[in-house]
């Protein structure tokens, strides 16, 4: 490394690139994971078990007979919703409302304070209506003190708020990282309209109760009740984010899978020029083993100083992704706040032994390479001593193998609802393809060299030769290459199947002219419904206009989260549609709407194994509702699955589930809509002022559209980090071919090649590397991205696309990663002749 540092330097970087993306993307995950489970265990507190009421509220008059029950020691009922400043721009936070006594012995919390009197000024929240205390970071981020009067929007009123203390960081003040605010329980009440109801009542047992108390405990609550373990929505948002943790790593892991070739690259190549010496070692009684050792040592210090140079990058890099990570987790699984990053002491280790394990792993052949050193190679002129040329079909035979296992490895399912057997498939394609290149390579040096020839000269040709000839190593890089431009591409073909698939979504199913909706009602999981005067107005309306109402109630099928939304079939199949998967529309849609039955999103027919067929079950509020599946439809709600189902025949058959949101179609299609459109939105504003939240079906779709976008964008960051590795593995490759051949450059240059023509051949070497690598990467990308799109994001989150390829992002991408693949090969050419010949030449 002392000796040749500019190539030492070259692959440290690659190493320490793909370490620190490697690391960053795991502590950003897991800093989302830490918040998000910190947030649910301070919420649950040391309940033992809790009682809810799926798709609705509790009784609180439940309390005093649960209280009596032997088994239960302490109970406290919680109640909690989104709120937030009235004031423009401002974010939500999360209101609880408790009872301050009961509920001690279940959860801590603290107001801030100097002395006893100041400690306890949490009492005005028994004694005063409207008043709460606030956590510091809330405090501090508004400049909030005591006594200060905040005005607080709800979807049910704008109402004051008295500061009547600031909560020290401990407890529930550190619930959603600090944005949260406690209140008492009849004053929440009152600001929500939730009357004699709360959310959930918590309780924590006897710790000598038995199964059959806590059986007969069942059996005196209503039926509509459920008791279950606080941990269960935990559980469930835990395993979201740990399926898109894995999915993450594994696209991170990429570059350090890359940058491993890197190592294998530059090991190799001192391996090689250094066998003369080894065989020297040999001679004066070194083992085999011992040269082994000393090239895996060689990785291991690459991968060692790669991770120490990665720890840097790490902080500056983690900046952007905990962003974009974190925004991608509340977007798409579970609401989080990250406040603060948390170092995991086990992703650091993890990450050190992952990027050293790489190394040495890449390191490996070379090393057993040198342990073959032969001790009479001491006795050789030649300093590269005798290399046996490997067989590249004994290499392409091995790439065949790995390759046809890939199609019976993903037929398998997924284990634990992780795909492991597609990420299997998804290793041996990439290394199938990356032993494919010697052989590769060999066939097209052979085809085009003559070609090439006529076409472009002598330098083309020697370059085609050489490339035949080159053996394993240049292969090396091209597999990089191979990797990087097959991730490349199939993500491309993946994100773009997934947006136009998505965007058929939006403007099939998502239409609409308006939507409305209580304010914040999205935030709260549309958990408060559309005040009854106002669905008096909306009925009676004299518009040009027609109205699908709905409802949406937040449930879970056995441990899934899902989504089921009850709205007018009638109205909304007269101007949008289902996206369909499976039967016929012409049948299916007037059963719909004659409320014989569901239909289920293919996110939860995957999740549950529900399909045509089979019979729906779920309790909603105080109904079991049973129904069977008739259709099968894409939708791509982001928390979990979705059930439709027609409203007016769930009133009849079940109960008024009230109003929850309602979107406005315009009966003339023809008339200028954006203009209708706001016309509307001035004459409800004129009626209800700023108690409900209104949004065009055009800005609707369009921020569904970018936040698809913004999703991705990590994954963007991830793949040009990946190519920037495989270009600076093209720059040691070729570096490493120019230094070995330098007598051999330096004769050609003795019998009358020139500078220029030299330099020609090295270019069209790289030229060769390059379109291989394209090439291959093209081909091993569109396998992979069907794995991607009907394996592994089938298995992992439920849903498959519409394939399609974007040939004009492709078309214009490839020839750009051409140009910077051979822009990377400038600094091997430039070394060319960099000594003197005749010095190169002399015998050493």
């Amino acid at each position: 490394m002392r000796k040749h540092p500019g190539r030492a330097l070259t692959v440290l970087f690659g190493i320490a690139l793909g370490a620190a993306v490697f690391t960053s993307v795991r502590l950003s995950i897991h800093a989302s994971l830490d918040s998000f489970t910190k947030s649910m265990d301070l919420i649950a507190g040391r309940a033992d078990r809790v009682l809810s009421r799926p798709g609705g509220r509790v009784p609180e008059e439940l309390i005093p007979g649960v209280l009596r029950h032997p088994a239960v020691k302490s109970a406290s009922a919680l109640l909690s919703t989104y709120v937030r400043p009235a004031r423009q721009g401002a974010d939500p936070f999360l209101l609880i409302g408790f009872d301050p006594i009961l509920d001690r012995p279940l959860r801590t919390w603290q107001t801030h304070g100097a002395d006893k009197q100041q400690a306890d000024f949490w009492l005005d929240l028994l004694k005063y209506p409207a008043t709460m205390i606030v956590s510091k970071p809330l405090a501090d981020r508004y400049q909030w003190q005591r006594g200060t009067i905040i005005p607080l929007e709800h979807a049910q009123q704008t109402a004051a708020f008295r500061i009547a203390g600031i909560l020290d960081p401990q407890g529930l003040a550190m619930v959603e990282g600090g944005r949260v605010a406690l209140t008492d329980i009849a004053t929440f009440q009152e600001f929500t309209g939730t009357y004699g109801m709360v959310d959930r009542i918590d309780l924590q047992l006897n710790p000598a109760a038995a199964d059959r108390e806590l059986a007969d405990l069942r059996g005196i609550l209503p039926e509509s009740i459920v008791l279950s373990s606080p941990s269960a929505t935990k559980e469930s948002g835990r395993g979201m984010i740990r399926a898109y943790q894995l999915n993450l790593s594994i696209l991170s892991f990429a570059s350090l899978f890359v940058g491993m070739f890197l190592v294998y690259s530059l090991v190799a190549l001192n391996a090689a020029s250094r066998r003369h010496e080894l065989a020297v070692l040999r001679s004066t009684g070194a083992s085999s083993y011992l040269l082994l050792l000393i090239f895996l040592a060689e990785g291991a210090l690459f991968g060692l100083l790669g991770w120490v140079l990665a720890m840097p990058i790490s902080s500056i890099l983690v900046k952007y992704l905990l962003h974009g990570v974190s925004q991608t987790i509340s977007t798409l699984f579970v609401r989080v706040q990250v406040d603060t990053l948390s170092l995991s002491i086990w992703e650091i280790v993890l990450s050190f032994a992952v990027t050293v394990f790489i190394s040495v792993v890449a390191a490996l052949q070379p090393a057993r390479e040198a342990m073959l050193v032969s001790p009479k190679e001491a006795l050789e002129i030649s300093q590269h001593g005798m290399q046996a040329r490997k067989s590249p079909r004994k290499l392409a035979l091995g790439g065949l193998i790995c390759i046809s296992l890939v199609l019976p490895l993903s037929l398998l399912p997924g284990v634990l609802g992780i795909p492991l057997p597609g990420y299997l498939a998804i290793l041996l394609l990439i290394v199938g393809f990356a032993l494919l290149a010697p052989w590769f390579l060999t066939r097209l040096g052979r085809v085009l060299s003559p070609v090439l020839h006529r076409a472009a000269g002598t330098p083309a040709y020697l370059a085609g030769r050489y490339i035949r000839d080159s053996g394993s190593r240049t292969a090396v890089s091209v597999g990089a290459l191979i990797t990087a431009v097959a991730l490349f591409a199939s993500l491309v073909i993946m994100i773009f199947s997934f947006r136009q698939t998505v965007e058929v979504w939006t403007y099939q199913t998502v239409s609409g002219d308006l939507f409305l909706t209580p304010k914040l009602n999205e935030v709260n999981e549309f958990r408060h419904p559309i005040s009854a005067e106002a669905m008096a107005w909306f009925r009676t309306m004299d518009s040009p206009v027609e109205i699908v109402p709905n409802r949406r109630y937040f449930l879970k099928y056995e441990k899934f989260p899902f989504e089921f939304e009850i709205l007018d079939l009638s109205v909304f199949f007269r101007y949008a549609d289902f996206f369909w998967m499976t039967g016929d529309p012409e049948n299916i849609r007037p059963r719909l709407k004659r409320g014989e039955g569901v239909g289920v999103s293919e996110v939860f027919s995957n999740r549950t194994g529900l399909t045509v067929g089979d019979m729906f079950r779920a309790r909603i509020e105080d109904s079991l509702v049973e129904l069977p599946v008739l259709a099968v439809v894409r939708d791509f709600r982001t928390q979990g699955g979705v059930v439709f189902y027609s409203l007016a025949h769930f009133k009849a058959r079940y109960h008024d589930p009230h109003w929850s949101g309602l979107r406005f179609f315009f009966q003339d299609r023809y008339q200028d809509l954006d203009r209708a459109v706001a016309g509307l939105r001035k004459r409800i504003i004129g009626r209800w002022g700023d108690r409900l939240e209104m949004i065009s079906g055009r800005d609707l779709r369009d921020g569904i559209l970018r936040v698809f976008d913004e999703t991705f964008a990590v994954t963007t960051v991830l793949l040009l980090i990946a190519l920037v590795i495989a270009a600076l593995g093209i720059t040691t490759t070729l570096t490493v071919m120019v230094l070995e051949r330098s007598r051999q450059l330096n004769t050609l240059f003795a019998v009358g090649a020139s500078f220029g023509q030299i330099r020609k051949m090295i270019f069209w070497e790289a030229a060769f590397m390059v379109v291989a690598g394209e090439v291959a990467g093209i081909v091993c990308g569109f396998i992979l991205s069907y794995l991607l799109v009907y394996v592994i994001n089938r298995q992992s989150f439920g849903w498959t696309f519409l394939y399609g390829v974007d040939w004009w992002a492709l078309g214009m991408s490839l020839p750009l990663i051409i140009i910077t693949a051979l822009a990377a090969a400038l600094p091997a050419i430039r070394m060319v002749f960099r000594q003197p010949p005749a010095t190169l030449l002399r015998e050493r």
